[in-house]
């Protein structure tokens, strides 16, 4: 059994969910461009909750939907959200993207989305799934930016090659690239993975900001400057 992730604000639970706490979501969640101003998000397969947790804490006026169609993630995330002092403001919904509707627009739609389309799957079905894109492909979570007020941004992570296949994408979409961050595991590796956001066109031109992040400095668990910077407000340890 899995034991609780504790963070400095609030815990997360994952012994049912088939994805545990990793890098890359609390990488998004640390990273998503949100503020004081944000006021309506949405989370777009949630897992544990850890995205929507960091997001509430980060944007204080922020309520969150989040929506999970897992559900095994979903007692993980309801236990989460019950258990942390942001529970007012988070509402979770058992479903997929494509079975969900909502009569208001968001600021923000962010998701820590599955990515893989080939290779081995694991032997957990739940863990399969969440991995791999059979109900959820980068096209469709990018179409979801429909559901974004004028101005509103989405942001994920993906791997550089998919990332590259979004930029092409985007402009049908009516979204801007606004935000880009690689990710390196250590100085001198290629990137394996882009943080971004898209912002939904509200007639201005956007120069997007570009910016690089290194997880290790030399060695494992030897984080560097800039990703101590991102996570201090939620590690225990840094």
């Amino acid at each position: 059994m899995s034991r609780p992730f504790h963070f400095k604000q609030f815990s997360v639970r994952q012994q049912n969910s088939p994805m545990k706490v990793g890098t890359d979501g609390a990488l998004l969640g640390a990273w998503a461009p949100c503020s004081e101003n944000t006021q309506r998000v949405l989370d777009i397969g949630t897992g544990t909750g850890l995205i929507a947790l960091m997001i509430a804490q980060r944007a204080p006026n922020a309520h969150i939907t989040a929506i999970e169609p897992n559900p095994d993630a979903l007692k993980d995330a309801q236990a989460n959200f019950e258990e942390s002092p942001f529970a007012e403001r988070l509402h979770l919904m058992p479903c997929r993207l494509q079975d969900f509707s909502s009569a208001e627009d968001f600021d923000l739609i962010v998701s820590n989305p599955p990515f893989y389309t080939q290779g081995t799957r694991p032997e957990h079905h739940g863990r399969a799934h969440a991995r791999h894109n059979m109900d959820l492909s980068a096209h469709q979570l990018l179409s979801s930016a429909g559901m974004l007020a004028q101005g509103g941004r989405i942001a994920a992570i993906y791997p550089p090659e998919i990332f590259g296949d979004l930029i092409s994408l985007a402009p049908k979409l009516g979204l801007q690239l606004s935000h880009r961050c690689d990710v390196r595991p250590l100085a001198g590796k290629n990137v394996h993975r882009v943080l971004f956001s898209f912002e939904k066109n509200s007639g201005k031109s956007i120069d997007p900001k570009r910016k690089e992040l290194i997880i290790e400095a030399d060695t494992r668990h030897s984080y560097s400057h800039e990703f101590k910077h991102l996570l201090k407000d939620y590690y225990l340890h840094l």
